[in-house]
């Protein structure tokens, strides 16, 4: 007798979770409570990941083209084509008056095969007031990344940047505010070097 009063509440506990696992029966208003948070988070932070993706990938064609359109040219440039230039970025990046392009034409003068080449820049110029480059900032900023140049060839250096901002909070996707820096590097293709207006080219600023 007192061995089945000991194991009654027990048997009593498993045929309530029995009965709870058969159940199948729910409301509506309380699972949409839970799940639908969890559902706009999901679709916002997913459409913010893809924006960011798809803004970058903008940012970096749109410096390509830019690149390719200067290595093409064989008349001097001047500052309103480099404005015409930003222009063209702008549009295709869809952005707005916080893009910016930078463009130095950069030359090897000695030791071109050695590590410890010596570059110096025909000219830098940009837009929006941003700093240009002289001898010394190309030596410091841009030699780590330029690739082995001939004696007598020159390379374009085209950086742009475009500022993002995400379509939600960052309190929401973890996502905020941040600034696209792309550089391309090609080199002149119908003429030995791209000159500027007023640049003796060949011999720098």
């Amino acid at each position: 007798m007192e061995l089945t009063m000991t194991f009654a509440p027990i048997a009593a506990a498993r045929r309530a979770v029995a009965r709870f696992g058969r159940e199948e029966g729910a409301s509506l208003s309380v699972e949409a409570v839970l799940v639908l948070p969890i559902l706009l988070w999901a679709f916002l932070a997913s459409y913010t990941f893809f924006d960011v993706y798809r803004a970058k990938n903008l940012s970096l064609k749109a410096n390509y083209a830019i690149s390719d359109l200067l290595s093409r040219e064989t008349n001097l440039l001047d500052m309103n084509y480099l404005l015409g230039a930003e222009k063209v970025f702008k549009y295709l990046t869809q952005s707005d008056s916080s893009s910016w392009v930078r463009v130095t034409v950069v030359y090897c003068e000695s030791n071109c095969a050695d590590p410890s080449r010596t570059l110096r820049r025909d000219w830098s110029k940009a837009t929006d007031s941003l700093p240009t480059f002289s001898d010394p900032d190309v030596m410091s900023h841009l030699e780590p990344i330029i690739p082995w140049i001939a004696s007598g060839e020159r390379v374009i250096i085209v950086e742009t940047g475009v500022h993002y901002e995400p379509p939600f909070s960052q309190n929401l996707t973890g996502i905020g505010e941040r600034d696209f820096v792309d550089i391309v590097m090609t080199r002149p293709r119908f003429a030995p070097q791209l000159c500027w207006n007023g640049v003796n080219c060949g011999t720098g600023t």
